[in-house]
């Protein structure tokens, strides 16, 4: 891994306000580079309660445009807001809750102008011009809330908060012209898939005693035709089990669900096509949340839950889930029983928010990655940049973050590039206060800049 620091800039005015982009994995920048997406609030240090807006809109050199309000945001992925076509005009994409405090996606020009609404939100879109119409992708956000807030709307309860599994609830296709939903899998599917790690058999799924589960983290490949997901749950023994699934978004075959692995899964993205890099490991040495455990697992499991605290009083340190646990970047083929492959071996051995540049006329499609990690010993956020074709990492930045922006508050870099790959932009509260930077990268990343 080389060290080098890169020229950073603030992106949002110096106005007292508390501006944020939200996940890695939307595109805040305009077709020109020219503007930026963005959330506005005036607290930045509690979740938002119901009936807390914020202000959506855009940044120009320095400048923020107010477009919209939102009452259906959260500080890690703000409200999905995203650049959009689909009525016919550039617009921005985001979700809202309507006048009987129900989720609906909203679609506004850049200087406010309702253009479209429909009745569902939307957690993830197909690339445009990838297919004939636009797919939207969704999840019930009521059992996110119930279960994991820091990715819910505060206003919105679960509909079902004592069954483990509903059959009505799970991933859906929505048509963003219309509206209209299709469920493609329910959590109850899900949960009826016997591995390993849990067995249907030996759980009850109508008791409200037994785990309840929910999904997360939807992404469509770059094509628009398949997408993954996490099915997750609280385990018995107080572990969070993830299983990372794959489904066609048209029915093709596999209609069912396809699981490429389970255990420990946070973060990824769609290497193309037909492959996932994410940071994960399998975690055999904890053994089964469901089934009885050997003497090994009995005794890996309580020192996890002995050392925990030490773990967060150290400041989370993510390589030591490398170390111990096994825990890596790992590309996993789309197929049947997916043999993984381990990436940046040695070299990037702490979790992050990985993303990869799909190319351009100077760029070959995913030859650059970039992606983050937790904040060290000294509260500082380390920021990568990986050339794939020379497999060669970079240290571009490490960043200050306080400690009292932790847990459900926290605010990660979820890095992302700009459309001509010579910047990427970061969300940090290296100031104090939550605001958007951008890293200067041509030097590494533009093949006629001086190195």
């Amino acid at each position: 891994m080389i060290t080098r620091h890169l020229p950073i800039t603030k992106l949002s005015p110096d106005d007292q306000a508390h501006y944020w982009v939200g996940y890695y994995d939307k595109q805040p920048f305009s077709a020109d580079n020219s503007r930026l997406l963005t959330h506005r609030t005036t607290f930045l240090d509690h979740l938002p309660t119901p009936g807390e807006p914020c202000q959506i809109g855009t940044i120009t050199n320095g400048q923020f445009t107010h477009a919209a309000t939102t009452n259906a945001w959260n500080w890690q992925q703000g409200a999905h807001l995203r650049w959009s076509t689909l009525p016919g005009q550039e617009s921005l994409l985001f979700n809202d809750l309507n006048d009987n405090a129900q989720p609906i996606a909203r679609w506004v020009t850049p200087q406010g102008k309702q253009l479209h609404s429909i009745n569902s939100p939307i957690y993830a879109v197909t690339p445009d011009g990838q297919t004939n119409e636009k797919i939207g992708l969704t999840l019930d956000f009521g059992r996110l809330t119930r279960l994991r807030e820091e990715y819910g709307y505060p206003a919105l309860a679960d509909k079902h908060p004592t069954n483990p599994a509903p059959k009505e609830e799970g991933l859906w296709k929505v048509d963003l012209q219309t509206g209209e939903r299709t469920l493609l899998v329910s959590i109850h599917q899900l949960a009826a898939i016997n591995t390993n790690s849990f067995d249907p058999g030996d759980i009850d799924l109508t008791t409200p005693s037994a785990p309840h589960q929910h999904i997360n983290h939807i992404m469509i490949n770059p094509e628009g035709t398949r997408c993954c997901f996490l099915h997750r749950y609280d385990r018995d023994d107080g572990i969070l089990q993830s299983r990372l699934f794959t489904i066609g978004l048209d029915g093709s075959a596999p209609q069912t669900p396809r699981l490429l692995i389970e255990g420990m899964i946070s973060h990824y993205d769609w290497l193309d096509d037909h492959a996932i890099l994410a940071w994960g490991g399998k975690r055999k040495l904890l053994g089964s949340g469901t089934q009885t455990k050997s003497p090994k697992a009995k005794v890996m499991t309580l020192a996890r839950r002995t050392l925990k605290p030490i773990y967060y009083a150290m400041g989370k340190p993510r390589f030591l889930m490398n170390k111990i646990m096994g825990d890596s970047y790992l590309i996993i083929p789309d197929q049947d029983d997916p043999t993984t492959t381990p990436f940046a071996k040695g070299k990037l051995t702490c979790d992050g928010h990985n993303t990869f540049f799909r190319g351009n006329q100077h760029i070959e499609p995913n030859q650059w990655m970039v992606t983050d990690g937790y904040p060290d010993m000294k509260s500082k956020q380390p920021l990568y940049l990986w050339d794939i074709k020379q497999n060669q990492g970079y240290e571009i930045g490490r960043y200050h973050t306080p400690k009292h922006l932790d847990g459900p508050v926290r605010i990660d870099l979820h890095p992302r590039f700009s459309r001509d790959a010579k910047s990427i932009c970061i969300d940090s509260a290296m100031n104090k206060s939550r605001a958007i930077y951008q890293i200067d990268i041509s030097q590494l990343t533009n093949p006629e800049a001086t190195p």
